[in-house]
């Protein structure tokens, strides 16, 4: 029921938007990019393979690129058109120099999830009571991407939340989720700040238990505020000013994608689609761990960008530093974004 309903949100969404332009009008490729073999490109791969791209008059090419700043750069030199990160990342850009507008929304809520290993004296409870007692063990080591990165941040604001001291946890560099659970699994570190397919290995396995999921709205009031536009689309001003209406049809392409990919009636075609491009490795039950992966891939999917949630990026940026002022939704945000 769910996936219907976000199937008929994309779809309302479609309808609004401008036609497509008819095949002879073709208006060129847009490169657009993609984090190597990441479950959240459902849409976009359906955009490709299911040729719906050509149906709105362009030509799509997917471009590798590892991680938001290096999609940063090379949208600065002109080698990709279209880029993709959470908006803290695009906003952190934007704030040293990078000329990006947001465009539209791919995932509408945070992606994050905190974690923690088996094992962990950690009471059944829900937040913020099951990351208090995080405050009683005598030496918490907490896993970020970075020093310094915005999950870092995101872990700290998770911790002073709960009343937990957040200069009181050691901060350990653990990488993306893959690097992520093996440092969970050799008790690296106690708990990770990490995004999918982390939640769907715990489901599987008895190796994690997550105990804050900031996709479905837990967490604080801080980062509650950053749900509605989280994971968003970016260009350079300049492309955008230049290709309208190339951007026009990429999103209208984007939209209908996310409303074929969350069409109940095509989830064997999604399923299959998801196989042909996502490697889940050693996991125990692959079907299980598959079927709920995409499920909950769907599920994050966005339809509009809510404007407000910039508020809530500027609160949390400037409030740990990451930022020195708020920045103007009305400069970063492109007109006509749905």
């Amino acid at each position: 029921m769910r996936i219907r309903k976000l199937s008929a949100l994309f779809m309302g969404l479609f309808l609004v938007l401008p036609l497509a332009v008819p095949a002879s009008d073709n208006l060129g490729k847009v490169r657009f990019h993609e984090y190597p073999g990441s479950i959240i490109h459902l849409a976009t791969w359906a955009m490709v393979e299911n040729n719906i791209c050509e149906k709105h008059g362009i030509e799509c090419e997917r471009v590798l690129l590892a991680n938001g700043p290096l999609a940063q750069q090379a949208a600065a030199a002109g080698s990709v058109d279209i880029i993709m990160s959470s908006a803290d990342v695009m906003m952190q850009a934007v704030s040293r120099g990078h000329d990006l507008q947001m465009l539209g929304t791919e995932v509408s809520n945070n992606v994050y999830s905190f974690t923690a290993r088996s094992g962990l004296d950690v009471p059944e409870s829900s937040y913020p009571e099951n990351v208090r007692a995080l405050g009683e063990l005598s030496r918490l080591r907490v896993g970020v991407t970075a020093r310094g990165s915005a999950t870092e941040m995101y872990a700290r604001a998770l911790l002073e939340g709960a009343g937990v001291n957040p200069d009181s946890a050691t901060y350990v560099a653990v990488g993306a989720p893959n690097t992520a659970y093996s440092a969970l699994l050799s008790q690296q570190v106690d708990v990770v700040l990490s995004w999918d397919p982390i939640p769907a290995l715990c489901q599987v396995t008895d190796n994690c238990r997550v105990l804050v999921d900031m996709r479905r709205g837990e967490g604080p009031e801080m980062l509650r505020a950053m749900n509605g536009g989280f994971v968003v689309w970016q260009a350079r001003t300049r492309y955008i000013e230049q290709n309208k209406e190339k951007i026009d049809a990429f999103l209208r392409a984007n939209a209908e994608a996310k409303a074929w990919v969350a069409d109940e009636d095509n989830f064997d075609e999604v399923m299959a689609l998801a196989r042909r491009n996502f490697e889940p490795g050693q996991v125990g039950d692959v079907d299980k761990f598959m079927d709920l992966v995409v499920r909950e891939s769907i599920e994050q999917l966005g339809s509009t960008f809510d404007r407000s949630v910039v508020d809530g990026f500027n609160n949390f940026l400037t409030t740990y530093g990451l930022i020195d002022e708020p920045l103007d939704v009305n400069a970063i945000v492109y007109d006509d974004a749905p």
